[in-house]
């Protein structure tokens, strides 16, 4: 039996209260955040990210209250990336399989590469990124190893209780399943059924 979409959603946010709150415990203990306020480099060769139904729904949210302009710009970045994969062989049901690992390739270091909301080296999305990309920085267990940006806790990273990603991202799988959906669906694909023409 389906979930009412508003119940998942208000579950959702508190998922993301307490992925903050867990973020906010590593940050204290570190004594300052990861990243550098000009680095992005972890949106780079993201266009091919699984992104679960919750979060797209949360995402949605932020794509909705961007400009038109911008919203366009989204768009017409996620349709480049589209047409390059699909010119590589690539579909969304072949991306879904492997989570776009093996297409990552095809775009790696290009600007097409790049999440297509990322603007000028900023998330136009911030607030409404999806679950990696708010832990994404930090020491987190993805449920096999230990993973860290190659750029932060260097040396040091085994010194600290990881972030739960794993936790985190089958709950995004349980909460979607409640709203009827199992398939991921690559971050270049979702982006452009979000934005209506």
């Amino acid at each position: 039996m389906e979930t009412l979409p508003e119940e998942v959603m208000s579950t959702y946010q508190h998922l993301v209260d307490e992925i903050t709150q867990d973020i906010e415990r590593l940050r204290t203990e570190h004594g300052r955040g990861p990243c550098p306020s000009d680095c992005f480099q972890c949106c780079l060769n993201t266009s091919t990210i699984p992104i679960s139904e919750v979060e797209a729904r949360d995402l949605k949210v932020g794509l909705d209250a961007l400009s038109v302009a911008i919203r366009k710009h989204i768009r017409q970045k996620a349709q480049e990336t589209i047409r390059v994969l699909e010119r590589n062989g690539f579909s969304r049901e072949k991306m879904a399989k492997d989570s776009g690992m093996e297409a990552i390739e095809v775009i790696k270091g290009k600007s097409y590469g790049e999440c297509p909301m990322l603007i000028g080296g900023v998330c136009s999305v911030y607030d409404h990124r999806p679950v990696i990309c708010r832990v994404w920085g930090y020491p987190i267990d993805n449920g096999k190893e230990l993973a860290c940006c190659k750029k932060t806790f260097i040396g040091v990273r085994r010194n600290y209780k990881p972030i739960k990603y794993a936790e985190y991202w089958r709950r995004c799988k349980d909460l979607s399943q409640s709203l009827g959906s199992e398939q991921k669906t690559p971050n270049c694909y979702l982006v452009t059924e979000l934005i209506e023409e």
